[in-house]
C-alpha cells in the first residue's frame, strides 16, 4: 500500500525492523501512549514475532516516508470482548492503531495519510462496516488526528493499559 511519498509494507521477522521498534520504544512519547513503558528487544521480539507471520491475528505495517522507516500502523479484527466493552453489536469491524517513532516526523500530516489508507484498505479490501480506534483521552494530538480523518468520539470509557494500570480511553468511530 502506498500514497504520495508513504509506502506501508508488512513488519519483517529481521533484526533491522525489531531494532527500530526497540528504538521507538524508548521514546517518551511514544511509549507513553502506545505500551505505557519502555519495551526491550526481547519483549519487541516476544510481542511482534508471531505478528509478523502471514496468518497472524495483527496485521502489522512499517511506514515508509521517502523510503525511511518512521513508525508502524496495524489493524484486526474487532473480538467479541472488545466488542462489547466498546458497545458495538456489527460484524466485520477492526480497529487500528498507529504511531510515528520517528519524533522528527511528527505534526507533518504523515499519520493521518497512513490512517486514511488504511481506512480506504479496510473498507474495499475486508469490507468493513465500522472501523474502531482508542487513544488514551489524554492524547490530544491523536484524538484531533483522527477526528481529522473522519472518526467521531462515541463515548469515554475505562481499562486497564498495557501495565493493568486503570486509564481513560476515547472511543472513535468510523462507519461505512
Amino acid at each position: 500500500m502506498h500514497i504520495d511519498n508513504i509506502k506501508l509494507r508488512r513488519l519483517k521477522n529481521t533484526i533491522e525492523d525489531y531494532k527500530l521498534l526497540e528504538k521507538w520504544y524508548q521514546e517518551e512519547e511514544v511509549y507513553l501512549s502506545f505500551e505505557q513503558r519502555k519495551l526491550s528487544y526481547s519483549e519487541i521480539v516476544n510481542k511482534y514475532y508471531e505478528r509478523t507471520l502471514e496468518d497472524s491475528k495483527v496485521k502489522v505495517y512499517m511506514i515508509e516516508y521517502e523510503c525511511i522507516p518512521i513508525g508502524i500502523v496495524q489493524y484486526q479484527s474487532l473480538s467479541n470482548d472488545n466488542k462489547k466493552l466498546y458497545g458495538i453489536d456489527i460484524n466485520n469491524c477492526y480497529e487500528i492503531d498507529i504511531f510515528i517513532g520517528e519524533l522528527r516526523f511528527h505534526n507533518k500530516g504523515i499519520g493521518k495519510k497512513v490512517i486514511n489508507l488504511i481506512v480506504d484498505y479496510l473498507f474495499k479490501e475486508k469490507n468493513a462496516n465500522i472501523l474502531v480506534m482508542c487513544p488514551l483521552k489524554d492524547n490530544i494530538k491523536a484524538i484531533k488526528c483522527y477526528l481529522g480523518c473522519g472518526f467521531r468520539i462515541k463515548n469515554e470509557f475505562i481499562s486497564k493499559d498495557t501495565i493493568g494500570n486503570i486509564q481513560e480511553y476515547e472511543l472513535m468511530l468510523r462507519e461505512r
